[in-house]
């Protein structure tokens, strides 16, 4: 079955413009819609106490095919994200992410993984501004040091600090500091660290299987 999983709250993107865009996509990639579902809970909670989530979750069979807007629709967190397509390969069910037009399955690779990650990141950082009257509440600000983001990373990843990242850019030590605070991206170089030293996420099957439990199905020993 291929199943649409909206998010109704925290999503920049309304419950009907991602049902429009995943609508439009499915029918340019030739795939029928049987069902669509939307998920009330809050991105930034742990999985743990998503039950609405966890619900749809474990209403999916083996093979299912899930299409969704966005990686935030499953979660803003990278650990979760990862903790839930963990689950999702367990019963072999693929993930449509129309945003980015990409697709991920229990054969995608961690670096490719990590890749999408970054690709998605990276565009909520360049949508572009409505016309409202000041910022809203709660709302990432666009930043001058958007644009060497990418480097930023790879400059962290590589163990530079902060003053000799701002000497190679040209740039304030004190607000490139702010901006990589702001962003968290000593904790996404972490993660990403971490994960590379995965040789393959299916070969993670106890940590999997651990983190699956918590969405088990009742009753039944199926992985989930």
């Amino acid at each position: 079955m291929n199943i649409v999983l909206l998010k109704a709250k925290d999503l920049k993107t309304d419950v009907i413009q991602q049902q429009k865009h995943i609508f439009r996509y499915a029918n340019q990639n030739s795939l029928d819609i049987d069902s669509t579902e939307i998920d009330n809970s809050g991105k930034n909670e742990k999985l743990e106490s998503r039950n609405e989530l966890k619900g749809f979750l474990r209403s999916l069979d083996y093979n299912d095919t899930v299409l969704i807007y966005s990686l935030s629709t499953f979660s803003s967190n990278l650990e979760e994200q990862i903790k839930i397509f963990n689950c999702l390969f367990e019963r072999s069910i693929e993930v449509y992410i129309t945003n980015i037009n990409s697709k991920i399955t229990k054969d995608t690779k961690a670096l490719d993984l990590l890749s999408l990650f970054l690709k998605e990141s990276n565009s909520l950082f360049n949508i572009k501004k409505t016309t409202v009257q000041g910022r809203p509440k709660g709302r990432m600000s666009k930043s001058k040091f958007d644009i060497y983001r990418l480097e930023i990373i790879g400059y962290l990843e590589k163990k530079y600090s902060v003053l000799e990242i701002s000497r190679i850019l040209n740039v304030s030590r004190s607000s490139l500091k702010d901006y990589i605070n702001s962003r968290g991206l000593k904790d996404l170089v972490e993660t990403r660290k971490n994960l590379l030293q995965k040789k393959d996420f299916q070969k993670e099957k106890n940590t999997a299987l651990k983190q699956c439990n918590i969405i088990k199905k009742d009753g039944k020993n199926n992985g989930l």
